[in-house]
Parts: structure tokens; C-alpha cells; sequence
């Protein structure tokens, strides 16, 4: 089972996609660039990543909202939020927040549309509820607008990054 992440740090933002763990290695997906690496934990605290030719010690922490991984003198802090979480704020992807255009971040079944072109919808306002993972979950406008598009309609399935609801400013 894949799960994704969007990981922010000062330079920018990644997509990172855990393709499988087990057996003291991981494949992870960061952005387009495919990793396969040995995963040691020793007794020190550290964390060793191989991918065959580098050999990386490091080590972890949380620290507030952040994880911070030390590795040498240098400290590198970052943000990591999984798609889910990011898709139930309804986030939605890259025309998600502020732009009116309200996206699944994730592939789903449509079960209800509970607006319809017309309507003002307050910000967190349900605009759409999906089913994933076998889970109903509300999909919400970030911000608050008029109803300008229904893109899709109960009983169909959609995948990642698919228009659900187009809002523009309420006057």
C-alpha cells in the first residue's frame, strides 16, 4: 500500500510517495525521482539510508509542527502533510487554496453534491462528499464563494486532481 506526503522546507515544496516498506528497506517516490534504500536504526539514535553507493547517518526529531533531521552540523526542517490531510481541509491540490477551483486530492467516489450553481457556500462549507479508503469524508471550501460550477454529480468516480466545485467571490 502507497501513502503520500507533501513535505514543505524553506526551498520549497515535494511530493513524496512511500511505494513499499519492509524488511529494512524502503522505495520512495520523491517528486519523479525513484529511491530504493537500506534502512538501519542504531543504537546511538541514528538512522543509516543506503541506496548502494552513499551511505547517510542522520537522526530525527519532531519539534512542534516540524521534523526536524539533523545530519552533521546541519539541521534541515520540514513540514509533512499527507494527502488525506490535505484533501479533508479541502485542499484539493494545486488550484485548492484561494483559487476558487476546489479539487479531489485523491481518487474517490462522488456520494452527495450538496450545492448546485447559485448557491453561497461559507468558507469550510461541505461542497462535496467523497468516499475513500471505504471512509465517507466531507470535502470543504477553504474559503467562502458563490457556486459558479458543478463538476461532477453523485455516483461518479474521480480520480486525483479532478474539478469537483468552481467558486468565485460572493458579491
Amino acid at each position: 500500500m502507497t501513502a503520500t506526503y507533501t513535505v514543505d522546507t524553506d526551498g520549497g515544496q515535494s511530493k513524496v510517495t512511500i511505494l513499499a516498506d519492509g524488511d529494512g528497506r524502503i522505495r520512495v517516490r520523491v517528486d519523479s525521482l525513484d529511491l530504493d534504500l537500506a534502512v538501519v536504526e542504531l543504537p546511538d539514535g541514528r538512522t543509516v539510508l543506503t541506496d548502494g553507493t552513499r551511505r547517510l547517518a542522520l537522526r530525527h526529531f519532531r519539534e512542534r509542527d516540524q521534523r526536524v533531521v539533523v545530519h552533521g552540523h546541519r539541521a534541515h526542517r520540514f513540514r509533512i502533510q499527507d494527502a488525506r490531510a490535505g484533501w479533508l481541509r479541502g485542499a484539493g491540490g494545486r488550484g485548492g487554496m484561494g483559487s476558487g477551483r476546489i479539487l479531489a486530492s485523491m481518487p474517490g467516489r462522488v456520494v452527495r453534491v450538496p450545492v448546485q450553481v447559485g448557491d453561497v457556500v461559507p468558507p469550510n462549507g461541505v461542497v462535496a462528499v467523497l468516499e475513500a479508503m471505504k471512509m465517507e469524508n466531507d470535502v470543504r471550501s477553504p474559503a467562502g464563494g458563490r457556486v459558479v460550477q458543478v463538476a461532477v454529480q453523485e455516483g461518479v468516480a474521480v480520480e486525483a486532481g479532478a474539478l469537483l466545485v468552481q467558486l468565485e467571490a460572493a458579491s
